[in-house]
């Protein structure tokens, strides 16, 4: 991969004098040009830097222009308009960040069939008058599960975008030259952007002053990046740097310190965390933390914190305030499922036994409903393409007829496949289950007791709440039929069934 395919130039100045306004373009396109596959992550990209470069950039809500889903030529009209509102309101001191992402090769970008030369927006930034300009370029293509970013590797010398014109830089290449870039379901997003963005959020404040500076978040997203991309497919990215600045002191790109609501983990020693939303179940950062507290700018709402602890993982949920901090320390932590947890978008491994009761429709005449309880076994792992649980459970139903009195009693033993998945809190499954069934009749008039063996199997949802862990409630509703013998002979059925009971996940 060519060198330019996620390329940050800031260009600087000495000048310090009056107040700095920050200004920012932002856009995200996923689909490419001719044989580029559509991307998942390029606009969800754009959206979190758009909200990093707000929420701790210093960059006014108003001074940010947001393009998701974007071509050459109305990318070039933003880039035009924001050039007179520059050269209008913009003073020498100001900053100026733009990011893209999507596909490139060949030194352009490839914009939903149409292409814009990345000399275009590196003669922007060198145009703008403003103190320091920022250049992020993120192109990539998209893989499965662990995304292969921009274009194959190329023999042919990389097309290189001229920059020496410009008067102090910094060049930051999320790979190096003909290596991939990549992206990662799990993180559902750009391994280097997202690194970088956590960065800017805090992580990379390394002297703890409450500011992310650029030589912070680029070692910060320098090693991260090259930790998350060791062994996997596309190998090793390994992100290059170059500066060239004039004047002194450190160029603060962020300043987490000075937001309303923090998220600190005041645990001293280093470690593995993750940081989930609650809401969307979604990875907001993932994190090597170095020995010593580390606060997190994020915004309001829930989050549920993960610390990877030797074969176990320490869990704990928090609210983050508009204001304040919420602090999490060790003593917080609880030992969680290790099925909750996404690193790396493996799941992990747990088992959850559960007992309770259970309805069904009859399978014969006279026989309407019968109750019952049942005993289900579940393991969940990655077993093959989307089938992570597999279940075994034993019921015993009984039911007894209205008319005539006679009583039948059921034993099933069920093995099943399924996909988990999460919403909120609430996890569901959806699968199939199949089974022998073992049905006894008694009290029959005139008739001595009758035993007969069938086959049973049937659609089921299933629904757990996390109470306390490892405590559980499950619902349980399935739909199907069986197979029995019946005096008109062997027979298919219809049934349907519901349980609900207690569980416990280890």
């Amino acid at each position: 991969m060519n060198w330019w395919f996620a390329l940050v130039l800031i260009v600087a100045s000495t000048s310090n004098a009056g107040p700095v306004r920050r200004w920012a373009l932002v856009a995200g396109e996923n689909r490419g040009i001719g044989g580029d596959e559509t991307l998942r992550y390029a606009e969800s990209d754009a959206q979190r830097m758009r909200d990093a470069l707000v929420e701790v950039g210093g960059v006014a809500p108003g001074d940010v222009v947001l393009l998701k889903g974007v071509r050459a030529d109305s990318l070039r009209e933003a880039l035009t308009a924001l050039k007179a509102r520059l050269a209008k309101e913009a003073t020498p001191t100001d900053r100026l960040t733009l990011y893209l992402s999507g596909h490139a090769g060949d030194g352009v970008l490839h914009l939903d069939d149409s292409e814009l030369p990345l000399a275009e927006l590196v003669d922007f930034v060198k145009q703008a008058p403003v103190e320091v300009g920022v250049l992020i370029v993120d192109a990539c293509r998209s893989g499965s599960m662990t995304r292969l970013k921009g274009l194959k590797p190329i023999s042919a010398a990389p097309v290189k975008v001229e920059a020496s014109g410009l008067q102090g830089r910094v060049l930051i290449s999320a790979s190096g030259a003909d290596e991939y870039a990549q992206e990662s379901d799990a993180l559902k997003g750009s391994t280097f952007t997202h690194h970088f963005v956590t960065g800017l959020r805090g992580a990379a404040d390394t002297s703890r002053d409450g500011r992310v500076t650029l030589d912070e978040v680029y070692a910060w997203a320098w090693s991260r990046t090259i930790e998350s991309t060791f062994g996997s497919r596309g190998g090793v990215q390994r992100p290059s740097f170059k500066v060239d600045l004039s004047g002194n002191g450190p160029l603060v790109l962020s300043e987490p310190g000075v937001v309303g609501g923090r998220l600190v983990i005041g645990v001293d020693a280093p470690g593995r965390w993750l940081v989930v939303n609650a809401d969307t179940q979604t990875i907001f950062a993932e994190l090597d933390k170095p020995a010593g507290p580390l606060t997190l700018a994020v915004p309001p709402g829930g989050y549920r914190l993960q610390l990877k602890a030797d074969s176990s993982v320490l869990e704990r949920e928090v609210t983050v305030p508009t204001t304040g901090d919420v602090v999490v320390s060790g003593g917080d932590l609880e030992r969680a499922s290790l099925k909750t947890i996404a690193l790396k978008g493996a799941p992990a491994s747990s088992v959850t036994i559960s007992a309770g009761a259970t309805v069904a429709s009859g399978i014969v005449n006279g026989v309407s409903i019968q109750p019952g309880a049942e005993l289900r076994f579940r393991a969940n792992n990655d077993f093959a393409w989307m089938l992570d649980e597999l279940t075994l459970a034993l019921l015993a139903r009984d039911g007894r007829s209205v008319a005539s009195g006679f009583r039948q009693t059921e034993f099933e033993l069920r093995f099943g496949v399924a996909h988990r998945f999460f919403i909120s809190r609430l996890s569901l499954s959806l699968g199939l289950e199949l089974g022998p069934i073992l049905a006894l009749q008694n009290d029959l008039p005139d008739r001595a007791a009758r035993t007969s063996l069938g086959l049973t199997g049937d659609v089921q949802l299933e629904g757990r709440l996390p109470i306390i862990r490892p405590v559980e409630l499950y619902v349980l509703l399935t739909g199907g039929g069986a197979v029995v013998k019946k005096s008109a002979g062997v027979v298919p059925v219809p049934r349907v069934a519901g349980s609900a009971g207690v569980a416990l996940t280890f």
